[in-house]
């Protein structure tokens, strides 16, 4: 079995990245990862090489925490083409040319209620996920059919910001987007010109939103090296918990804090208040204000699932 590299102590946190044009998200994870001297470096969601935007970025501790962070909403500056689709849905592919009618923005308005709400979406075939255990736009570089199967998605906004005319052939058409974890926007401009008869593929998509947080909080990779090299980057990160706020806080004394040190179960005594979480609901546990692990609401008390805090030290074995 594999160890598990430790974690530097003292970077532990959410690191909101705003991401460039072309680097891919393992390539900011890995620089990220060298600056800061953390091998134990996750995300909430990647970015393709040509979209710009937030990455939540979950370091150390925190990496324990990523499940929730990628499960969150999403929301996306977008810029449509419709001059005809390409191999790969956005401008890095090969176009497709299409003799259908050219797009309007009243044809695109009366279609977009067909692209809200909860719809069935096939990944582009240039896309990360695995057919048999290999990725998908492996198999179509090397020149398969890639078929993959439809999956559940949910837009939940999906609005026209702009309309540029400059270039008839081509118009251009910005949009913002709310839409489930897991949507790819480069298949709903593949849809949206199959629809219209004219094609369609992206040429701009910027993630302004994941979860509770926003672009306007993120920090570039020049921010984030000056604050490596000068010793400050802990002043860069949120605290573990940030993001998970809607998750009930119980706060403990030291008699709670010991026995969470110790693995054990905090019994109901401890939890003075708090008893109106329901049984079964998921549960952070504070010590002075800090996140020390979370856990389950049982009938006796509080189960820890995660803790953060260092253990107790084991007595020495006798004998030894």
């Amino acid at each position: 079995m594999a160890r598990r590299r430790p974690s530097t102590p003292g970077i532990d946190g959410i690191l909101l990245f705003d991401k460039s044009n072309g680097p891919t998200s393992h390539d900011v994870v890995a620089k990220v990862r060298r600056l800061a001297g953390q091998p134990r470096i996750g995300h909430g969601g990647t970015l393709d090489p040509f979209a710009t935007g937030l990455l939540v970025l979950v370091l150390g501790r925190a990496t324990r925490l990523a499940a929730l962070h990628q499960g969150g909403a999403k929301r996306y500056e977008a810029t449509f083409s419709f001059g005809g689709a390409t191999t790969t849905d956005d401008l890095d592919g090969e176009k497709i040319v299409s003799n259908g009618p050219a797009a309007t923005r009243e044809r695109v308005e009366a279609l977009l209620p067909r692209f809200r709400g909860a719809l069935e979406q096939v990944p582009p075939s240039h896309s990360a996920k695995r057919t048999d255990g290999v990725r998908a736009y492996e198999r179509a570089r090397a020149g398969e059919i890639v078929e993959l199967a439809p999956r559940a998605v949910e837009v939940t906004r999906f609005e026209i910001t702009s309309w540029d005319e400059s270039h008839p052939e081509e118009p251009l058409m910005g949009a913002v987007l709310d839409v489930s974890s897991g949507t790819y926007i480069r298949a709903i401009a593949r849809d949206l010109g199959a629809a219209l008869g004219c094609g369609a593929h992206l040429v701009a998509l910027r993630r302004i939103g994941s979860g509770p947080f926003n672009v306007a909080q993120a920090h570039t990779m020049d921010a984030v090296a000056e604050a490596a090299l000068g010793g400050s980057l802990t002043q860069l990160l949120l605290p573990l918990d940030a993001g998970i706020e809607a998750i009930p806080a119980i706060t403990l004394g030291e008699p709670g804090t010991d026995l969470l040190r110790d693995g054990a179960a905090i019994p109901d005594a401890l939890l003075g208040e708090h008893l109106l979480v329901s049984v079964g609901e998921q549960v952070r546990l504070t010590a002075e204000g800090v996140l020390v692990a979370l856990g389950r609401r049982t009938e006796a008390g509080v189960q820890p699932e995660r803790v953060f805090i260092t253990p107790n030290a084991s007595p020495p074995v006798k004998g030894a």
